[in-house]
């Protein structure tokens, strides 16, 4: 069912997209569609192809937190959940928001997609995308929206015979479109606009059919890998080790896993599986890198591991020595407590810095470490003082 509108830019209800619970609430209240009455499709094997994090979108209904794909009605759907399920733009002036599922078949980027226009019901369509042209309408399809708390929309995929792969699934969204193209809300897995490198778990078809679609089952000696599941810190301070797990299905014994580490090159790490599925690895994090597990040609969703810095400082005198880790490059702003403008500034190198003061003045100091390339967080120094 369809939310209120906005009757204007004055309407108090044009603003209501920055208080999600309140909104929510009362969406649910005014008698909109129960999500537990119209549930979507759980995902195959129990884990989302994609996960988002939250608030990264600027408006709580274009707000992606997770989306997958099923095929527990006997035909892959699609099944989007945003922060907020209002199915509408929000902002007044725009004409419709969307929400689209994009996948790779066969070296062909296509979509699904959900359009939320103001004052009508939502429209659903699927294509083919390119980063030049953007979404190239090929014909309608079925779906269906639950407002509310919890709310998803459940997108029909048209076209998709078993044993196909659904590769690097990701999620576009907007809010509203003018002449220079769709305005960029979110993209799930990543940041906003189309161009991430991010990508969600693929999906191979046919592999959770059937009553409960529960996932794959453990399989016999002809079985292969239908989903990759991957599991990462999501932030390390001062880099390090990290340990990176996750499972194949179905379950099984020595597959190998290749998990690559992207930064400023690639590398593979690889790991067996144990009869559980599991698999478990260390991977050495420089700077903030992301991971990515295949096993058998099938992938897992990308995980950034995001690494803030460490520094550290020693006062004796006029001379102030640091370290820094990970041991990168980076800028160092020296800063006397109360100044606006830093006293001293420097470059780290090898993981150390050092700042000789020609006049300095008495007080209490810290230093501010900028990784450069943006390799790793800033961070900021305990405090020094000069007497």
């Amino acid at each position: 069912m369809r939310a209120p509108t906005s009757t204007g830019r004055g309407s108090p209800l044009a603003t209501r997209f920055c208080i999600a619970g309140a909104m929510a609430t009362a969406a649910y209240a005014a008698g909109w569609a129960d999500a537990a009455s119209a549930a979507a499709p759980p995902p195959c094997g129990g884990a989302p192809q994609v996960t988002d994090a939250t608030g990264d979108g600027h408006h709580n209904n274009t707000d992606v937190v997770a989306a997958w794909l099923a095929e527990q009605s006997g035909r892959v759907q699609a099944v989007i959940q945003p922060r907020v399920a209002v199915w509408e733009p929000a902002h007044p002036d725009s004409d419709a928001a969307g929400f689209a599922l994009l996948y790779d078949l066969g070296g062909q980027v296509r979509y699904v997609r959900a359009e939320a226009p103001r004052e009508a019901p939502v429209r659903f369509d699927h294509g083919t995308w390119t980063s030049s042209g953007g979404f190239a309408h090929v014909g309608a399809t079925t779906g269906e929206a639950v407002a509310g708390p919890g709310g998803t929309v459940t997108i029909d995929v048209p076209g998709i015979l078993p044993g196909a792969v659904l590769a690097r699934p990701f999620v576009l969204t907007y809010d509203g479109v003018d002449s220079t193209g769709p305005h960029w809300v979110d993209r799930a897995p990543g940041g906003v606009t189309p161009d991430g490198v991010e990508y969600g778990a693929d999906f191979v078809a046919g592999s959770c059919a059937g009553p409960g679609g529960g996932g794959p089952q453990p399989g016999g000696g002809g079985a292969t890998t239908t989903a990759v599941q991957l599991r990462a810190p999501r932030r390390l301070v001062g880099g390090g080790t990290a340990t990176v797990g996750g499972r194949v299905l179905p379950a099984r014994a020595g597959v190998t896993v290749a998990v690559t580490a992207t930064a400023r090159g690639a590398r593979v790490r690889r790991a067996r599986t144990q009869a559980d599925g599991t698999f478990s690895l260390l991977v050495p994090i420089a700077e903030t890198t992301r991971l990515r597990a295949v096993a058998e040609g099938i992938g897992s969703q990308t995980q950034t591991v995001t690494v803030r810095s460490k520094v550290r400082i020693r006062v004796r005198g006029a001379v102030v020595r640091g370290s820094v880790s990970p041991r990168l490059p980076g800028q160092v702003l020296l800063l006397r407590s109360g100044a606006v403008e830093p006293t001293a500034r420097t470059k780290a190198r090898g993981g150390s810095f050092c700042i000789r003061l020609a006049h300095p003045r008495p007080g209490r100091y810290q230093a501010v470490f900028i990784p450069s390339g943006r390799r790793a967080e800033r961070s900021t120094s305990n405090t020094g003082v000069i007497r």
